[in-house]
């Protein structure tokens, strides 16, 4: 099994994707920021074992290009509807993680009738007093130049929280979390506290799975499932925030369950 790269035009440039598989309905894969699809490089060839999964950048991150300006959880999702399409897709199922779990419901609310799942583990749902701080913190950027150990304090923390992952893997996604540059680093963040979930996430008519590993997001994701008309909840506990990288296999058979329901 091989990972195919390829860039197709979307509304803001070049969108980088990576596909596997072929078969059955389609499975796309929304990374956390500041990734790429490359997050998702073990549990895509697990799960392309029986189906196609494609695991795009979204603008701004990995090798896809970046919007003139701030994009909306929206903004997002004309982006990856726009590859869908290019790409000849008609019904998929959708994953989305963290930042993902909210460009997936937009897709999803867009495109009724041809999502048929979505499976959303760490849904950032937080209080709106609170997502206007965060969104004003975000805004900043990243101090990479102004902050002389800014680099290292994240290095650090990538090793602190690594769990399972190769020296290889870490080195891998640490660079893919460069790649945005400073100034524009946060902008998927500032998306998602500029967002309403509260609005958004009870529109949704399609089945939704939030499995809950133990991980940063978890009691968000519980509180998240409330808000959903038709929405799965499953725990976790024995897998964390590394789940797609050191149990991608398990995690593949998990979600084949849930996807073939």
């Amino acid at each position: 099994m091989t990972i195919v790269k390829s860039y197709i035009d979307g509304p803001y440039g070049q969108i980088h994707l990576r596909r596997a598989g072929h078969g059955g309905r389609p499975l796309v894969c929304l990374h956390m920021s500041p990734y790429s699809g490359d997050f998702y490089r073990k549990f895509q060839l697990e799960m392309a074992k029986d189906r196609l999964v494609i695991c795009p950048d979204t603008p701004g991150y990995g090798n896809s290009d970046k919007p003139d300006s701030k994009p909306s959880v929206g903004d997002y999702a004309v982006a990856i509807i726009a590859m869908v399409d290019e790409l000849g897709i008609d019904e998929f199922d959708l994953l989305g993680f963290h930042t993902g779990t909210f460009i997936a419901v937009e897709v999803a609310l867009a495109l009724q009738g041809r999502v048929k799942h979505l499976i959303l583990p760490g849904i950032p749902l937080v209080n709106k007093g609170r997502r206007a701080d965060l969104a004003t913190m975000y805004a900043k950027g990243r101090p990479y130049f102004s902050e002389d150990d800014y680099i290292l304090k994240r290095w650090q923390l990538g090793l602190k929280s690594r769990g399972g992952m190769s020296d290889d893997r870490l080195l891998a996604q640490f660079a893919e979390s460069l790649k945005a540059g400073s100034a524009d680093a946060n902008r998927g963040f500032e998306a998602v506290f500029a967002y309403e979930p509260e609005n958004r996430l009870p529109r949704v008519t399609q089945p939704v799975f939030i499995p809950i590993p133990d991980e940063v997001l978890a009691d968000n994701s519980r509180e998240a499932a409330k808000l959903f008309q038709n929405a799965a909840v499953e725990e976790w506990p024995e897998l964390k925030a590394d789940l797609f990288e050191v149990s991608a296999a398990e995690v593949a058979n998990k979600l084949r369950t849930v996807l073939e329901n």
